[in-house]
């Protein structure tokens, strides 16, 4: 590992392993830092991919499930309900193997769907802060009823998770297996491990990316300027390959130092006003909230 790189865990399994060659690639290249990648492997990573991740990502290093289970043991013992999301919800794994594995004070996390157009510095912040990029959303497993009778949820707003930055110090693992402990609190289950960074994030505060040029894409698909990274999002990844073509060498430019934007708080009418914008969307069938992606291109 090259003096003071920059450790950036990402979570894998073999479905996701050419994409993740493509943008944790962009990444590396685009990192004005030195960065060298920590995968957690879900369990599903082959040889063949491993090697592949080696020859192309720098030979990163890769932490096995079973490994990071024998480590967690103690830590787990008492805690069944954070238990139960490893096992269930791969995304369990981001949530905590990540985070109570990471190697420093610090985790820093990347999505193997983020993908970098520009050379960066800054992505995560000072060393103190809670970092996430900002969602065009509250994508909460929670309801906003819930929210209005339960204090105990205090979340940020607009939390999305494919960047992360956050102080080993700052996680509260009671807190964390509180939530876990309620079904109620779990009703969308793809966005359980994003509610609960939230929720982490209301307890200490959190910062944003700099939200105009690390951003989820829209439903015109453009590539502006002074754009750095887009966050493919499952509804937004087939519009990945389009971007992907478009990438240019950009060797030599000048970084793109970025800064951090508080978030706010997410109140209980936030979040209604999240779900009624979601359930119009739906009924109303308008691009974007499926896979397909929005029609035309503005370079």
């Amino acid at each position: 590992m090259a003096p003071h790189s920059k450790v950036v865990t990402s979570l894998l399994g073999h479905a996701h392993v050419d994409m993740a060659l493509l943008c944790l690639g962009s990444l590396l290249a685009c990192s004005a830092e030195p960065v060298r990648l920590r995968i957690h492997d879900d369990g599903t990573l082959t040889e063949e991919d491993r090697a592949r991740l080696a020859a192309k990502l720098g030979e990163p290093w890769v932490v096995g499930r079973a490994e990071a289970e024998e480590r967690l043991a103690e830590h787990l013992a008492f805690r069944p309900a954070t238990r139960a999301l490893r096992r269930m919800n791969p995304l369990g794994l981001k949530l905590v193997d990540a985070l109570v594995l990471a190697p420093g004070e610090r985790l820093l996390f990347c999505d193997s769907d983020v993908l970098f157009f520009r050379p960066f510095s800054g992505l995560w912040g000072d060393e103190s802060e809670a970092v996430f990029l900002r969602d065009v959303q509250n994508a909460y497993s929670v309801r906003s009823w819930q929210v209005l009778r339960e204090p105990r949820l205090c979340l940020a707003g607009h939390v999305n998770t494919g960047i992360v930055g956050f102080p080993r110090a700052a996680y509260d693992a009671d807190l964390l297996e509180w939530f876990l402990a309620h079904p109620a609190y779990q009703r969308t289950p793809v966005w359980v491990e994003q509610t609960a960074w939230a929720l982490l994030g209301g307890r200490t505060g959190c910062r944003f990316a700099d939200p105009a040029r690390v951003r989820l894409p829209t439903d015109r698909v453009e590539l502006p300027a002074d754009l750095v990274a887009l966050h493919f999002v499952t509804p937004r990844r087939a519009l990945l390959p389009l971007y992907a073509e478009r990438i240019r060498d950009r060797r030599g430019e000048a970084p793109v130092a970025l800064e951090t934007v508080p978030a706010s708080r997410c109140r209980w009418w936030d979040l209604a006003v999240s779900e009624v914008r979601r359930r119009f969307r739906l009924r109303s069938g308008r691009p974007g909230t499926g896979g397909a992606p929005p029609r035309g291109w503005t370079a």
